[in-house]
């Protein structure tokens, strides 16, 4: 789990080491505290203190260093989403961390709820992403470049969320064995998480003869399968259609034979039109998902 110190805190929040002091010891903003007696934060504890002071201006936030920085900061205080998914895209294809992990980082923290973060924002700029492609504006390695880096800023929210017994129900997020990408599962376990799942991520390429083992050994009580229709998702080429319906299929035998709940999300679900009557519960966008679960 990544922790902030109370000088970077103080700083996001605009304050001086004493009035954060003040603040932590009578409950005004949550914190942690080392064996030393050193106290410690999340994005977390900031998120909650924002969420419930409205009015509070914000600070510089995490890395605001730069004018682009304070530039991208201005864009989350008016909830530009269309601006910051434009911005997130760019900065991902330059491989610029710092860009993408402010924009994620600052929107998480300043409130926007989960569903939103992902809709509007990182499910966007993997759109625009996806289109330059299509148009061969850059290739392959480019694509895939700009997905891994946001998919490890996405994952970095699961930090504030750690597995335990929130609602008592175990999730399990999977990808078909064929669908490489895997930041829609991601985002996926990252919404089930702050909705209080303890989420187990199996990621790409889970062999899905051991679905039922993995579920009777884990006490599974919602399994969730994600499917892309990204040009890099095999599961969906034609080759290995027939493959994705059949893992389908049995995935819903075996979810019915155990009394468990199983969603399906993702767009590649609607290139799999003849199965679409089998299948009670699905999404496309992560405000989709939050109403199912």
């Amino acid at each position: 789990m990544k922790y902030l110190n109370s000088r970077e805190v103080s700083g996001i929040l605009g304050i001086n080491i004493s009035t954060l002091k003040r603040w932590t010891e009578s409950g005004k903003l949550g914190c942690e505290k080392t064996a030393g007696g050193h106290r410690k934060f999340t994005m977390q504890h900031i998120r909650e203190y924002y969420k419930s002071h409205p009015n509070r201006s914000r600070g510089d936030f995490l890395s605001l260093k730069s004018k682009e920085h304070k530039a991208v900061y201005g864009l989350i205080n008016q909830q530009k989403y269309k601006q910051l998914s434009t911005k997130l895209a760019d900065a991902s294809l330059d491989a610029n961390e710092s860009t993408v992990d402010t924009i994620i980082n600052g929107l998480y923290m300043n409130g926007t709820p989960i569903a939103d973060l992902f809709d509007f924002v990182v499910d966007v700029a993997g759109n625009i992403v996806e289109k330059k492609l299509t148009n061969q504006e850059i290739v392959h390695t480019d694509a895939y470049l700009s997905r891994k880096i946001i998919t490890r800023s996405v994952d970095a929210l699961n930090r504030d969320k750690p597995n335990g017994s929130f609602n008592g129900k175990n999730t399990l997020c999977i990808n078909f064995e064929d669908n490489l990408p895997d930041i829609g599962v991601v985002m996926s376990e990252v919404l089930m998480r702050h909705n209080g799942y303890n989420v187990f991520n199996a990621g790409s390429h889970a062999e899905l003869g051991e679905l039922a083992e993995i579920i009777l050994k884990r006490n599974i009580d919602v399994v969730l399968f994600y499917l892309c229709n990204l040009q890099c998702c095999n599961a969906v080429v034609e080759d290995n259609i027939s493959k994705t319906i059949d893992q389908i299929l049995e995935s819903i035998k075996v979810a019915k034979k155990l009394n468990i709940k199983i969603l399906f999300g993702g767009e590649g679900l609607f290139l799999l039109s003849d199965i679409k009557s089998k299948i009670d519960n699905s999404f496309l966008t992560y405000n989709d998902l939050s109403k199912l679960i």
